[in-house]
């Protein structure tokens, strides 16, 4: 089977984790992908704007005059100058980002989408982010419609984007061997990923927690993965934790609480589920797809938000109800279940329905 042949892989990843400055989870995605192909026996070469991290297993190669870190380099100035790319050797190309100027050939081209710019942009308050935003997302279409296939995150995602016959919905993957079950903290804690002054939202999870959570549950505690801000009693946070450590935060916290205005698919929610925690959060399109519209997590809106992390965090035993269908349902997203689903879309397209050669994907 041709699945099973070693392949030659080009994987364009702009964003790579770093060890100077903290990343997103489209960074540790791609690390993980580009690693677990190469554990599946392929040839994996990414190209980058970011040198790569220690424990990558794959060749980084940086690409023409675009080194840096900032959005005009990922979003911009890297598509342009990679447009000369000559990716011919390749038996296929797995985009991960931003790639609406480079140049597709006779090898399949799959595109990943990890969200929109366009919802982004409905939940985003500054013009200039606006402005930026409504650019992204016709250089988005543009990139999804030069593709062969794109694989959306998400049922929101896919319909945000013009209609066709060979894309599909892959839902992102969760690494079960990293983020799994384990003992629980002696103290109720709860426990949130992102930033502070973001979509995330995490400033106004801390004024929750000040204001209600910690007068009503005086021995709580709330776990902040992101920059640190102003000292509070009970709020500890931890800044660029490794994946081991990460995963031992989720796995020991009672609680995860991730309010975002807008999540594409939301990597951490799922982490969240694999470690056995429970998840109550705002609602967002990715939160609704990947909680199964409250059926492995809770769901609340903003009103009712405090409250319902002051339930949960003062009933500890009765969160297996909840988590325990939502590890099922994580370990149904695990990468050994899910990575040669990247492969397996090559098969699908046939040489006549390659963009390259005027097929119609």
């Amino acid at each position: 089977m041709e699945m099973a042949r070693k392949l030659k892989l080009a994987i364009v990843a702009f964003e790579l984790p770093s060890t100077k400055e903290r990343t997103g989870g489209v960074s540790h995605f791609n690390h993980r992908l580009c690693n677990m192909l190469v554990e599946k026996g392929h040839e994996v070469t990414v190209y980058s704007v970011r040198e790569a991290v220690p424990d990558a297993q794959y060749e980084v190669k940086l690409v023409p005059g675009a080194i840096g870190t900032g959005r005009f380099h990922r979003y911009y100035k890297a598509p342009w100058t990679s447009k000369c790319i000559d990716f011919a050797p390749y038996d296929l190309v797995v985009s991960s980002g931003d790639d609406w100027a480079m140049k597709r050939g006779s090898v399949p081209w799959i595109r990943i989408m990890h969200g929109s710019a366009r919802r982004e942009l409905q939940f985003n308050k500054r013009m200039l982010r606006k402005l930026n935003l409504s650019f992204l997302y016709v250089l988005e279409v543009l990139s999804t419609l030069r593709s062969d296939i794109t694989l959306f995150n998400s049922n929101d995602t896919r319909r945000l984007y013009p209609n066709r016959q060979l894309d599909r919905i892959e839902h992102l993957p969760v690494d079960t061997r990293v983020f799994y079950p384990g003992p629980k903290n002696q103290q109720p804690t709860l426990m949130f990923v992102g930033a502070l002054d973001s979509r995330k939202r995490g400033g106004w999870l801390k004024e929750l927690f000040t204001q209600q959570i910690k007068p009503a549950v005086p021995d709580a505690k709330l776990i902040m993965v992101c920059n640190a801000g102003e000292p509070a009693d009970g709020i500890e946070y931890i800044d660029m934790p490794s994946q081991l450590e990460l995963a031992e935060l989720y796995r020991s916290s009672h609680v995860f609480c991730m309010p975002s205005t807008y999540e594409g698919f939301g990597i951490p929610y799922l982490e969240a589920m694999a470690s056995g925690t429970l998840v109550v959060t705002t609602p967002n399109p990715g939160a609704i797809e990947v909680l199964g519209n409250g059926k492995y997590g809770r769901l609340v809106n903003d009103v009712e938000l405090g409250q319902a992390l002051i339930k949960a965090l003062t009933n500890l035993g009765n969160h297996g109800n909840e988590t325990e269908p939502a590890l099922e349902w994580a370990k149904s997203h695990d990468w050994s279940e899910m990575i040669e689903n990247y492969i397996r879309y090559r098969e699908v397209v046939k040489p006549d329905q390659l963009l390259s050669n005027g097929g119609k994907a």
